[in-house]
């Protein structure tokens, strides 16, 4: 007497020892697809007749089945779900929406950029609740956008990807940055981060600017904290840095997140700019329209900053600069701009829109030392 069980997900698919039973007298539970039960030559639904010497299931708390395993009968049963094969069903359910679903069909990537944004904000709020119930839910949401754009990849006429593909890179990623701890070798905290770093850093090291590659759909804040880590640890001088971007007034008639990511977008270029100058000057040469991507243009001295830069260089600050929103409240009616050391926390808005993760180990330095890399 045997107990068959089968994955009530994927019921047809049975165990290998279970094949040769099917053969013979089995009786069926009744929760199994019709399509089950025509595909066994004599099996018939359970409680008809006599016990048979198979029964089929894809229940285990059926209590048939229960009371046969009761009586210690043989089980054999289909291998227990891994990990991640409910991700499987979310890729199919993803492709038959962006098949047949009116709306699904019509999206691009563009046009599903605002619901990215918008579950991101969703999910971080879900973490500073603690409701975990509600981060789950959310992940969900975030996990939907990363399916969809996938499946909307695999459309494109050109460098199409697939949802493996998105994997797979993640996987080699991973293995690049810290293949100490995936082959199980004994390490300490330290030397993993020192060991990301160094491989991240080398992933990069075709960066031609030091402003490439920052993201510029963050924030207007935290864009701004970017790409002044950036400059600085490139060796800007801090008085080269626009006042218009270290800090910034918030008042009910002004747009201070556009014009703030306006002066910051207009600074990058600056940095661009200055940057193929000095390439230019060093190879003796006009400065070409862009850098020579295979050759970055490496450590830049204060002096050439200084020495390329468009405008004169602002007189020296006395302290460290950081963006810093200020309010039009009454008591900061006479307030143009603050200044504050930038040992000190920012304001909360400030860490709650920096959403990116820092790009290398020079963006590493400038965060709050309990960041663990993405």
């Amino acid at each position: 007497m045997t107990v068959i069980l089968v994955d009530p997900r994927r019921p047809s698919l049975v165990p290998v020892e279970a094949v040769e039973l099917l053969g013979g007298d089995v009786q069926y539970t009744e929760e199994l697809p019709i399509k089950v039960p025509w595909s066994l030559p004599a099996g018939r639904p359970v409680f008809t007749g006599e016990d048979a010497a198979v029964l089929l299931s894809s229940d285990r708390q059926h209590p048939e089945v229960q009371a046969r395993l009761a009586a210690g009968e043989r089980l054999i049963a289909a291998p227990e779900p891994q990990a991640g094969e409910r991700l499987v069903d979310a890729v199919a359910i993803m492709d038959k929406l962006r098949t047949t679903g009116p709306w699904e069909s019509e999206q691009t990537h563009d046009s599903l950029r605002r619901y990215l944004l918008e579950e991101t904000y969703e999910l971080f709020d879900a973490v500073r609740s603690g409701d975990l119930n509600e981060l789950r839910d959310e992940l969900g949401d975030v996990l939907l956008q990363v399916l969809f754009h996938a499946r909307i990849a695999e459309e494109a006429l050109h460098h199409a990807f697939t949802i493996d593909d998105v994997a797979d890179a993640l996987v080699r990623k991973l293995g690049n940055r810290v293949p100490a701890v995936l082959a199980g070798e004994t390490i300490s905290l330290e030397d993993q981060l020192a060991q990301w770093e160094q491989r991240k850093s080398l992933e990069k090291s075709q960066r031609v600017s030091c402003v490439d590659d920052v993201p510029t759909g963050q924030p207007a804040l935290a864009l701004a904290q970017k790409v002044i880590a950036r400059v600085t640890t490139a060796g800007l001088p801090l008085e080269l840095i626009p006042s218009s971007i270290v800090s910034v007034t918030v008042a009910a008639e002004k747009d201070a997140e556009n014009e703030l990511r306006t002066h910051v977008l207009e600074f990058m270029e600056t940095v661009r700019a200055v940057e193929r100058a000095i390439a230019a000057n060093r190879r003796d040469t006009d400065a070409p329209s862009e850098l020579d991507v295979a050759a970055p243009l490496g450590a830049v001295t204060a002096d050439e900053w200084r020495r390329h830069w468009p405008t004169p260089a602002a007189e020296a600050l006395e302290l460290p600069l950081v963006p810093l929103l200020v309010s039009d409240d009454d008591v900061l009616d006479d307030v143009d701009t603050v200044r504050v050391d930038s040992e000190l926390d920012l304001p909360e808005l400030a860490d709650d829109v920096d959403l990116a993760e820092p790009d290398d180990a020079d963006d590493e330095a400038h965060q709050p030392s309990s960041v663990e890399p993405q």
